[in-house]
């Protein structure tokens, strides 16, 4: 895999427009998620925060972390949307960055207190549920930008094979806690999978690759995750 470069790679800022793959883990290796209804609390919340700042490619949910391939919504809808929240129902930064004069406006703080909020609401239920106090997410939590389409097909493989990696299943179509199966759906999805199908050359070509490839090559950088 590809050497590891500055660290701050893995701490990218958001910005509009961006892709990104933002992916997370528990302190300790501990388990993120015990329990399906966890699990889908997790994607609710996710919704609640993330769904009206990012349009999402490909996900999984495992064990004891997660992975999210996403892409920054375009600016007008940004600032459409962050301008139209009651001022009472606002975070700081969300009224900074409106305070903020235009030219000097950044949607980085934004973008991560969202994902910050998505994270304390749910480790607060965990902590709540199991009884534990403390941190439950290792900070801060990864974001690498991507910046070409052999980085984002060899990421949505990857994605989507974190359960046959990490041994807990053998086959990607098992398991549910991803958006492989959404991408071979008929059925309506958030998940932007068209545009997802379109990087692969069809849904056959789709199948194909994720059924066929096994071994990342070298030449994609940023798949040697770092924790």
């Amino acid at each position: 895999m590809a050497t590891k470069k500055d660290k701050s790679h893995y701490l990218a800022r958001f910005y509009p427009g961006g892709y990104f793959h933002v992916y997370g883990r528990t302190n300790n290796r501990e388990p993120l998620y015990r329990n399906d209804d966890q699990r889908q609390f997790f994607l609710e919340k996710y919704a609640q925060y993330l769904g009206d700042y990012v349009d999402t490619f490909a996900w999984c949910l495992m064990e004891n972390h997660f992975h999210l391939l996403v892409r920054v919504k375009d600016e007008n809808h940004l600032l459409q949307y962050i301008t139209g929240i009651p001022e009472l129902m606002r975070t700081a930064a969300q009224q900074l960055f409106l305070e903020t004069p235009p030219i000097d406006r950044d949607y980085h703080p934004v973008l991560e207190r969202q994902f910050t909020r998505l994270f304390t609401t749910y480790a607060m239920r965990v902590n709540a549920e199991q009884k534990r106090s403390g941190n439950l997410f290792y900070r801060p939590f990864k974001r690498v930008e991507v910046t070409d389409i052999n980085h984002l097909v060899w990421l949505v493989y990857y994605i989507h094979s974190n359960p046959v990696k990490h041994g807990v299943y053998t086959k990607l179509s098992d398991y549910r806690w991803s958006s492989y199966k959404a991408m071979l759906s008929q059925d309506s999805t958030k998940i932007a999978r068209s545009e997802v199908l379109e990087w692969f050359g069809g849904l056959d070509y789709f199948k194909n690759f994720h059924l066929s490839a096994v071994d990342i090559p070298e030449s994609v950088e940023y798949l040697d995750i770092e924790y």
